[in-house]
């Protein structure tokens, strides 16, 4: 739901973004900005800018950023629709526009029967769980000591056995077969279509909004086909790779707590909603996606990783890192070395108490890999102990000297024996060479910490400064269509669209009007776009652009890229191989790389 346009741009063209921030905080003026505490975080001391010129706001901790509407919107906690008619209030803005209905964002017409329906399927298989047939489904959770409460706040339900009769259901109620079909339960079979979940314990999958779009189902019966859990397949609702179990619930309580707890299964979720943890949610399986965390990047609280601590569930954690450094992402790790249950165990086998304990045996990444590193990797000869500094060394290499850095160098030099003094100076030397040319790849799974992050990192300040550019020059804007036309990073891409689709319809650029179009459009990903636009408009980063600049980014992009696709193509030419074969490609690799430098 939405005002038009032009009556949001007319609010924020009177608004002065000063006085709408200080009618909620005190703010105080410094130079040509004003800054204040941050309300997204604990701020001791003012880390938030509010530019009176460019009418934006930005936080350089927590990286809350936006217009007069959106700090309205984040402090309010409210919609960006009552937002826009709150900041009109507090300027005294008065139009009849105000008064007529709001309008809707053009969306897809078959969005909405496909909510409407899997909402009414949700309520029936609500009811299904508390009919005779059942029973079980209801025994099934009451072993698993799910209680009534707990069955009602997450909406548990249990699909009947006699599919078609969910599908005569839904039917009636007027939904068409191909509705039905869009929301992923329709199974065709000779006798006619059925429900694919029949016979199954019904777990509801919410977007971020709290709508269900998607279930996963459990099997009850051993004459059920297929395996034991089954989720929804992809359909216009339900996209696993950017959804978490109660993530609609969690993101609320997070921002309060200042933590979530991201954890493996459902019922892990339960255990810690048992003793009082809503901040927790599920990414139902082992594997993170970079939607998935780029969505808990954007909750600016500490991400608090907890798998099951088998095997498997320690190497997924691992996996999982990886991913989350990625993104940026801050976060620490649940480790009890030695202990394999997981939370829904604790707590069953041992109680609150124990469960409360574990939760709170937090370790940083470092110290997790070192872990993992240590217990599942032979330390016998020197070169398994070379092999774990190898491993870690692209982290060190990160760290500025100083305390962190001779912390985690002692604790390395305890696992692997070595001095500390050798680590200290085998680290010198690869920063040294790092800042005089590519490092060379001698071992891919050592990479998989932080993948590629030189040349990342490299990238992603050609492209920021390019980005920046666009913001200043509008030949700058020209140069990118004609010379560069696509950033390899996704949010930059984003903004460079926006960019070139506003300047379609303006002059020049209005940083806080173009933040106005962005989030009246309503894009998946509109917090991260508008928090990267008001960092890079919160402060004079780059000089203003040359052509001699402008074709330097241009070159370095485009050579990071590549790199970056080599690198990418290599680790995929690797799955499989043996460790001899491995070696050969990776000294290929190595040798046509070589070439590249020489010439």
């Amino acid at each position: 739901m939405i005002y038009e346009s032009s009556l949001v741009d007319d609010i924020l063209k009177q608004a002065d973004i000063v006085n709408v921030i200080s009618s909620y905080i005190n703010v105080i003026q410094k130079g040509r900005n004003y800054v204040a505490l941050c309300p997204f975080h604990d701020d001791k001391n003012p880390s938030m800018m509010i530019s009176k010129e460019k009418q934006i706001f930005k936080c350089f901790v927590c990286g809350a950023g936006g217009n007069a509407i959106g700090f309205v919107e984040k402090y309010e906690k409210i919609p960006f629709s009552s937002a826009i008619r709150k900041t009109a209030e507090i300027i005294g803005f008065q139009d009849i526009r105000l008064n007529k209905p709001i309008s809707h964002v053009q969306v897809d017409e078959t969005i909405a029967p496909l909510h409407e329906c899997i909402e009414d399927l949700t309520t029936y298989y609500q009811f299904g769980l508390s009919t005779e047939e059942g029973s079980k489904a209801r025994a099934y959770l009451e072993g698993r000591h799910i209680d009534l409460d707990q069955q009602e706040r997450f909406r548990l339900g249990y699909a009947i056995k006699d599919g078609k009769g969910t599908v005569s259901y839904l039917q009636q109620k007027g939904f068409s077969l191909k509705t039905i079909e869009g929301i992923g339960i329709a199974l065709a079979k000779a006798e006619g279509t059925s429900d694919f979940n029949a016979g199954r314990l019904i777990f509801p999958i919410h977007d971020g909004d709290g709508k269900v779009i998607g279930y996963s189902a459990r099997k009850l019966f051993d004459e059920t086909e297929g395996p034991k859990y089954v989720n929804s397949p992809e359909t216009k609702l339900f996209h696993k790779s950017s959804v978490f179990y109660n993530f609609h619930n969690a993101k609320l309580t997070a921002k309060h707590d200042g933590y979530l707890y991201v954890l493996e299964g459902f019922m892990d979720v339960f255990a810690l909603d048992k003793i009082g943890i809503k901040s927790a949610i599920a990414i139902m399986g082992t594997a993170l996606t970079r939607e998935q965390a780029s969505m808990l990047r954007r909750l600016n609280v500490e991400i608090r990783l907890c798998l099951d601590g088998d095997a498997a569930g320690q190497m997924a954690m691992m996996r999982i890192m990886g991913v989350l450094d990625a993104a940026d992402v801050k976060y620490r790790l649940v480790s009890e070395p030695g202990n394999e249950k997981d939370p829904d165990e604790i707590l069953q086998k041992d109680g609150p108490d124990a469960l409360h304990k574990y939760l709170n045996m937090l370790v940083d990444p470092f110290e997790f890999a070192l872990n993992y590193y240590q217990h599942t990797n032979p330390l016998g000869s020197l070169e398994d102990r070379q092999k774990v500094v190898n491993h870690f060394l692209p982290m060190l290499v990160q760290l500025s000297k100083g305390i962190d850095l001779d912390n985690r160098i002692f604790r390395l030099s305890k696992v692997t024996r070595f001095d500390p003094q050798a680590i200290a100076k085998f680290v010198d030397e690869a920063r040294s060479r790092a800042s005089t040319e590519r490092p060379m790849i001698t071992e891919l799974p050592e990479m998989e910490f932080k993948p590629f992050r030189k040349d990342l990192r490299r990238l992603q300040n050609a492209e920021r400064q390019l980005l920046y550019s666009m913001f200043k020059d509008k030949n700058a804007v020209d140069f990118y269509e004609k010379n560069v036309q696509y950033f390899y990073i996704e949010v930059y891409r984003h903004i460079a669209l926006h960019i070139i689709d506003y300047l379609s319809k303006h002059e020049e650029i209005d940083v806080s009007l173009l933040i106005n179009e962005i989030a009246m459009k309503e894009a998946p990903n509109k917090d991260e776009i508008i928090d990267e636009i008001t960092s890079l408009n919160a402060k004079n980063m780059y000089p203003d652009p040359t052509e001699q600049s402008l074709n330097e980014m241009r070159d370095v992009i485009k050579e990071e890229t590549q790199n970056l696709y080599e690198k990418e193509a290599l680790k995929k030419s690797l799955l499989g191989k043996t460790p001899r074969e491995q070696a050969r490609i990776i000294d290929d690799y190595n040798r046509r790389k070589m070439k590249k430098i020489g010439k």
